[in-house]
């Protein structure tokens, strides 16, 4: 039974080894796919992190009417306010300008006779685009804090109150995580996504070919002749569907490892531990197991490599879906853990950011992978029982 098992497995090894396109695409693109998830987060949030950083120009009318101390307190935060004629309102609605501060006449003397002062901030935020940035109030919204601080503090100081019956309370914030936590920040969100694309992807070629290709090329049916039984049939198959499968996993996990730790720190926070790539690929491959069992039971049932291709485009959704719900939900419960393709996520992205999980979580996400994998391993192997289905032309 083995040896038949075995020489089924080298068969179909062989087959897709000899494919050069094919073999080169399964070592480069999953190398390429993880080098950007890796990459593309940390620049995309190193982008915004110096925007938000970076000296920012309001239009504004009524500039004179601000004072002095109002402008040296936006001055603080690095906003500058540029005189503008005009229709001012006009130019925020259209787009043209993201913002635009109006300061009435009277700003100073209320602020001076300790009466309610107001500015009109005009905002749109379509302007720019969807990647324009628009405008963001964070940094004004400081800036007029910090003044009102400032005035408030001048007017009890000035009735020989203290400052601090205003402020009871302060809090000393202390950031606690290490560099390896900040590191697997990023990685918390973006491995479950990679987790489940390159699961659901990497033995897709594979499992369509061994079948569905098979059957449009009318080399199953020799198979089929010889002494292996159904049973030794689809275990020869799987194992090598599975085999090629781990490959890109892999490859990709230690290209996003390796990516992460050549990004310099000021992006990442810190370097990725080892941890994290390993204990990815380690969720994996029960994981890959399961949903190789699941892309031949849909290939199998078709009749040609195209066909099959279209049948198998839902079980990527089926993968993702899980795996973007473990990034934003955490399980409540370890038996959470068991549930395929979430679970496994959820425990990745938990590795990332070091969180200490109970033991049996990590069992409980292999177990429910390799549940799963039992029963899908049935189903498939009814349909190989199915003549009907095997010789379909």
């Amino acid at each position: 039974m083995w040896s038949r098992i075995s020489n089924i497995w080298s068969k179909e090894i062989t087959d897709n080894l000899r494919d050069k396109k094919a073999l080169r695409q399964a070592i480069l693109v999953p190398l390429i796919v993880g080098i950007f998830y890796a990459v593309f987060n940390p620049w995309i949030s190193s982008i915004i992190s110096d925007k938000a950083r970076s000296p920012l120009v309001i239009p504004a009318q009524g500039i004179e009417n601000a004072g002095q101390s109002f402008l040296d307190a936006l001055k603080g935060q690095q906003i500058t306010l540029e005189p503008f004629s005009g229709d001012l309102r006009g130019a925020v609605a259209r787009g043209e300008k993201a913002a635009g501060l109006i300061i009435p006449a009277g700003f100073g003397g209320n602020i001076a006779a300790e009466r309610l002062a107001t500015l009109t901030l005009l905002t749109n935020r379509t302007s720019g685009g969807v990647f324009g940035g628009g405008f963001s109030a964070d940094r004004l919204n400081l800036a007029i804090s910090s003044y009102s601080e400032t005035v408030v503090r001048g007017r009890v100081e000035a009735r020989n109150i203290s400052p601090g019956l205003l402020s009871p309370v302060t809090v000393d914030s202390r950031d606690l995580a290490s560099p390896g936590q900040l590191a697997g920040l990023f990685a918390a969100f973006t491995l479950p996504l990679l987790f489940a694309s390159i699961i659901g992807q990497g033995g897709l070629f594979v499992a369509i070919d061994t079948t569905a290709g098979e059957k449009e090329r009318g080399t199953l049916e020799s198979l089929l002749v010889t002494p292996a039984t159904d049973v030794e049939v689809l275990t020869g198959k799987l194992a090598a569907v599975f085999t090629i499968s781990c490959i890109p996993v892999v490859l990709t996990f230690t290209g996003f490892w390796a990516a992460s730790n050549f990004l310099p720190e000021s992006m990442t926070g810190g370097r990725l531990p080892l941890n994290v790539p390993v204990g990815a690929v380690l969720m994996s491959i029960p994981l890959v197991l399961f949903v190789d069992v699941v892309l031949m039971i849909v290939s199998i049932r078709t009749k040609a490599f195209k066909e099959a291709q279209s049948a198998a485009m839902p079980v990527g959704l089926f993968t993702l879906v899980p795996a973007m719900i473990a990034a934003f939900v955490a399980p409540t419960n370890v038996f959470m853990y068991l549930i395929p393709v979430y679970g496994p996520s959820a425990l990745v992205s938990g590795i990332a950011t070091g969180t200490q999980l109970p033991a049996i979580s990590y069992f409980f996400a292999v177990l429910g992978s390799l549940i799963a994998g039992a029963i899908s391993y049935a189903v498939a192997l009814r349909f190989f029982n199915r003549e009907r289905l095997l010789y379909s032309a």
